[in-house]
């Protein structure tokens, strides 16, 4: 078996049969318009893989830098597509929208035929699952890992992108044998710590610095509850260009030199660069001279970065219709049980990789449809240094909820949801009735008996039904 390495999640597979499947390509131009491969792919490479005519395509999921749809375009729409049987067809159907039409979908952990010469694959599904939550909201499959059985008897384990722990490592090595080559993830694909508003630089390195001896941490563990003979760290191998180019040197991507320290030296590393080949039967590397960057520091990272902060992506020329709106709850709903589910079945706490970045408040568009509630609506503009505009201001509001969140934390600490609304009517009438509109205790305390006349605030007894 050779095992060439691409970009990112990319490889080019040589198996015995002479059989050839490439997996995850994306190794031509930006993912998700502000990520680039890194360390760059050289043009003479790309043109070789799209020459190659792949005999088999392996996509693990959805996400852009594994179906890269500008990457698969020069590839024959006939050449055979292998996936996981997901319990959604968004996949397969990504896949037929760019034109193919033989895809193969194996159930996970079932031992099937991968190609027509006697190799085997075996899928696996989401490990412990990061998008899974309340039934209702999330509930759908995203990340697989293949296992490749050689017709010759190599074995090969591809992680991908795939939460993978060291129980699940030391499962698949007792189950399916240890392989003889190893692809694990290590590298961390969120916004974290780079988009991370409120922080400073120095916040924002030893978030970094936490989270790469985290990652490395577990790339080793896993590494050696596999027993794998040679070991490849891939995927989340990118830099970011554009607007957010200067945030590079924030990537939480451990470096070559971390990880192999963390395997105390051991020959299982294997740390491959694009063009790069590893042989299953020698374990050795032959090394691509068209690369670059081999040995690469945070800083060399950082300074390519900057070569891609003139790509400005699409999105940033976007206009937002005026009366968009967004199901904020919703969507934070869906956050919070996708953490919870992960957290639960993981055992452990996570990094927070859910952010919610507030800016622009006092101009914020869904403000505007309060005004459809009152008479009339104005606002102002902080950021421009707007405070006030005739009558028009935030102030007296501010006040208010200042005075409200004071009550119910000082005071009553805890409301519940089915008494909210009288907990809230309570700091109302106390506002609109207080010593600064002239309105005394006398003439606030008869306002107050008038109100609650007739008005009674009961709890049901066993046999009633439920009212707030």
């Amino acid at each position: 078996m050779q095992v060439r390495y691409i970009a990112n999640a990319c490889f080019l597979i040589t198996l015995s049969t002479g059989e050839t499947l490439l997996t995850d390509p994306w190794f031509d131009g930006p993912c998700q318009q502000t990520w680039w491969n890194f360390p760059p792919v050289p043009d003479a490479l790309k043109a070789e893989v799209w020459a190659a005519r792949p005999d088999m395509i392996y996509v693990s999921h959805l996400h852009h830098d594994h179906l890269h749809p500008q990457t698969l375009a020069p590839f024959n729409r006939a050449t055979p597509v292998v996936i996981g049987k997901l319990n959604t067809p968004n996949l397969r159907s990504a896949l037929a929208a760019l034109g193919f039409r033989e895809i193969t979908e194996i159930p996970f952990e079932t031992r099937a035929p991968l190609g027509t010469r006697g190799c085997e694959a075996v899928l696996f599904g989401d490990f412990h699952g990061n998008t899974r939550g309340e039934a209702t909201q999330v509930d759908y499959d995203l990340d697989t890992s293949l296992y490749i059985f050689d017709a010759d008897g190599t074995r090969l384990f591809n992680a991908v992108d795939n939460t993978i722990l060291p129980p699940d490592a030391a499962r698949i090595a007792a189950q399916y044998g240890a392989p003889d080559i190893a692809m694990l993830p290590y590298a961390s694909a969120s916004i974290y710590p780079m988009g991370m508003g409120d922080y400073d630089d120095a916040t924002k390195l030893s978030a970094t610095a936490a989270l790469r001896r985290r990652t490395a941490g577990n790339f080793r563990d896993c590494a050696k509850a596999l027993g794998a003979r040679r070991v490849i760290p891939a995927g989340g191998e990118y830099v970011l260009g554009g607007p957010a180019a200067a945030q590079s040197r924030f990537l939480p991507q451990p470096l070559a030199a971390e990880l192999a320290a963390e395997l105390e030296g051991s020959e299982v590393f294997a740390k491959l660069y694009p063009g790069d080949v590893l042989n299953s039967a020698t374990l050795v590397v032959a090394e691509d001279g068209r690369a670059t960057l081999r040995g690469f520091t945070d800083a060399e990272r950082a300074a390519y970065a900057l070569t891609l902060a003139d790509r400005a992506a699409s999105f940033t020329q976007t206009v937002l219709p005026a009366d968009l709106t967004f199901d904020w709850v919703r969507a934070l709903k869906k956050c919070a049980a996708n953490y919870a589910a992960r957290r639960d079945r993981m055992g452990l706490e996570l990094a927070a990789d859910v952010y919610l970045d507030a800016r622009k408040a006092d101009g914020a568009r869904f403000y505007r449809y309060l005004g459809r509630e009152f008479a009339s609506h104005q606002s102002v503009n902080h950021e421009a240094g707007e405070y006030v505009r005739g009558t028009a201001h935030s102030n007296t509001v501010e006040n208010f909820f200042s005075i409200l969140k004071r009550g119910i934390n000082g005071t009553f600490i805890h409301v519940s949801e089915a008494h909210l609304s009288r907990y809230l009517a309570e700091f109302d009438f106390r506002y609109n009735h207080r010593s600064g509109l002239g309105i005394e205790d006398t003439e606030r305390t008869n306002e107050l008996l008038r109100n609650v006349g007739g008005k009674r605030l009961t709890y049901r007894r066993p046999s009633e039904g439920a009212h707030a």
